[in-house]
C-alpha cells in the first residue's frame, strides 16, 4: 500500500512556492492610516493624510447656506458624504453628527487629494465661492 502523504507535502511545497514566485504575501498587508471616525469628527483631530483644510468642523447648515444643495448625498454606516462637481472635478465632504449638527470630518477633490489647495482649485472650477476659514 502506498503512502500518499509525500504527494500532499508535494502539492503543499508547490503552492507556496507559485504564490512565492508571482510575489504574492502569505501576510497580512500592512496597517492603513487610522479611519477618520465620529470620535476624531467630534474633537476636530483629524491626521494629517485625512485633513479637510477650511472645511474641517464646518456644518452641514454652514457648508449648505454657502455651497447650496450637494449634487449627490449618500447616508451609510453613521455617516453621510455629500458630492459637490462640475469643471471635471468632484469635491467629497464627509459629515459625522457632533451632537445635534453633522460636521465636516474629511474632505477630498477627485482627482486632485485631500490637500486643501487642491479642494480649493476644485471647488473653483464647481463654481462655488471660497469659504472663509473656520476657527
Amino acid at each position: 500500500m502506498r503512502s500518499i502523504a509525500p504527494t500532499v507535502v508535494a502539492t503543499l511545497g508547490l503552492s507556496i512556492g507559485a504564490c512565492q514566485t508571482l510575489g504574492l504575501s502569505l501576510e497580512a498587508p500592512p496597517p492603513a492610516d487610522p479611519p477618520v471616525t465620529p470620535a476624531t469628527a467630534t474633537t476636530g483631530t483629524l491626521t494629517s493624510s485625512s485633513r479637510a483644510g477650511r472645511l474641517a468642523g464646518m456644518t452641514s447648515e454652514a457648508l449648505r447656506s454657502a455651497w447650496g444643495e450637494p449634487a449627490l448625498k449618500r447616508t451609510e454606516n453613521g455617516a453621510e458624504l455629500w458630492q459637490y462637481g462640475g469643471g471635471g472635478c468632484a469635491v467629497l465632504v464627509y459629515f459625522y453628527p457632533a451632537g445635534t449638527t453633522w460636521t465636516v470630518s474629511h474632505a477630498e477633490a477627485v482627482p486632485g487629494g485631500a490637500d486643501e489647495t487642491a479642494i480649493d482649485a476644485c471647488a473653483k472650477a464647481a463654481g462655488k465661492p471660497p469659504l472663509k476659514p473656520t476657527s
